[in-house]
């Protein structure tokens, strides 16, 4: 068997996938299958993988599949992302399907909090095109074992290579249509738009339905209809053993672009998510309209930087109506160096964060650097390591607080933004790279 790198917090990690039905089934947005009038994006269920605090028995063994089944689907489902033949791409879903394992306890019990914590936090983490549930294990994992549980959405919008049982597979462009008599969609991403809504009533309906388990032992069963005992997430003496009153939102590139979808959308059938935290590696912004994406009107002014709470303990209360949330990006040098695109970044990061140093760049990193992917066995190098290392070290002292994210950007190698030259493109543009050591900081 081989296994991805363990965490290094103090708790085992433990692994669960829960589903919950959506009755009746949700049709969402304009786009329907290609040559036909089927909708393409139809909500009937939602799942998320669960990586939290576990208390697993003295036997237990670590080890979940990383490679969301069925493999057949999955391999076509990475053929249709990348455009590679499936005959040539069958030998490594084989490998990582058959073989590559998380060491995480399978559907271990959960880890009942100590009297000091009392509950666990929670945080609610969206894939990026071509991600799934179990794609950002290593980061997922980190933050598990640091004492928080994180859903990680197993999105079933045509963004994953294949998604519930393999119904559901990666949608290319001419996969989908648009009726002639369709509304246009703004900006030229239509079916981007379309499966963002559709990502927002996932979220929104996982959020419910999590809550719903923790608070009263219903709405959830594991995913294939496993027989896992869900007794450790129901109350114990009355009081949840999650944190459902205080969400941090994390995502990453069009999983980010979900979250600020998330922040600046009003969905009539939902209350608003209580936020008090954004935590976005790469956020893709190209499917948002423009200007913005900025805070509405319905977000406090107190949460401005004039009136924001004065000490850590009030930045740590438990977010209450519209508050702004505290807000991280970690962006890859490649997203960095892409002019247009980190300018709107920093505007946006400007609008949420005005009290700045929440904008951060990994020298060396690359759009994929912040998943499992660099770092999977046969591939994965020192400077992938470092990279995946240094972003769940930034992405837990955020967690904890500013002044532990303060103190965390004084222990890790920071640097002045500064480019180099270091040839031309096939068009005779430069080719820029930035200057520093893979894993530097760059402190926007």
């Amino acid at each position: 068997m081989f296994s991805l790198s363990p965490s290094h917090g103090p708790f085992p990690v433990g692994a669960l996938t829960l589903v919950a039905p959506v009755r009746p089934p949700l049709a969402v947005g304009d786009a329907v299958l290609a040559g036909t009038t089927t909708a393409a994006l139809v909500l009937d269920e939602v799942a998320f993988t669960a990586y939290y605090p576990a208390d697993p028995a003295p036997s237990a063994r670590r080890g979940v599949d990383w490679l969301v089944r069925p493999t057949s689907a999955a391999l076509r489902g990475f053929s249709r992302f990348t455009g590679v033949s499936t005959w040539l791409l069958w030998p490594f879903i084989y490998f990582f399907g058959t073989m590559l394992k998380i060491p995480l306890y399978p559907n271990a019990p959960l880890l009942r909090p100590g009297d000091a914590q009392k509950q666990w936090p929670l945080v609610i983490f969206s894939h990026g095109l071509c991600g799934s549930r179990t794609a950002y294990s290593q980061v997922c994992s980190e933050l598990a074992a640091s004492g928080r549980v994180v859903l990680a959405a197993e999105h079933r919008d045509g963004t994953a290579p294949n998604a519930h049982g393999g119904k559901v597979l990666y949608y290319r462009d001419d996969d989908v249509m648009f009726p002639p008599d369709a509304p246009d969609a703004p900006g030229a991403l239509p079916l981007r738009v379309d499966q963002l809504v559709f990502r927002q009533h996932e979220i929104h309906r996982i959020y419910a339905a999590f809550r719903g388990l923790v608070r009263d032992g219903t709405g959830l069963e594991a995913i294939d209809g496993a027989d896992v005992d869900l007794g450790s997430w129901v109350p114990s003496l009355g009081t949840p053993v999650v944190d459902c009153d205080d969400v941090v939102l994390a995502g990453h590139s069009f999983g980010g672009c979900t979250t600020l979808s998330i922040l600046t959308s009003s969905m009539s059938e939902y209350p608003p998510l209580p936020v008090s935290k954004v935590l976005m590696y790469d956020p893709w912004l190209e499917p948002l309209p423009t200007p913005g994406p900025t805070p509405t009107a319905s977000f406090s002014a107190l949460s401005t930087l004039e009136g924001a709470p004065s000490t850590e303990s009030e930045q740590k209360k438990p977010a209450t109506g519209r508050q702004l949330p505290q807000m991280l990006v970690i962006n890859s040098q490649a997203f960095t160096l892409w002019n247009d695109h980190f300018t709107r970044l920093s505007g946006v990061v400007n609008a949420w964060e005005p009290q700045g140093r929440r904008l951060l760049t990994l020298v060396g990193s690359q759009h994929a650097s912040f998943s499992d992917f660099p770092v999977l066995p046969l591939v994965r190098t020192k400077a992938a390591g470092t990279l995946i290392n240094v972003t769940a070290k930034l992405s837990l002292a955020f967690l904890d607080g500013p002044s532990a994210l303060d103190a965390m950007l004084k222990r890790v190698p920071t640097r002045r933004m500064e480019e180099k030259i270091i040839g031309k493109r096939k068009d005779g543009r430069p080719k820029r790279t930035l200057v520093g050591n893979v894993g530097d900081v760059v402190v926007h």
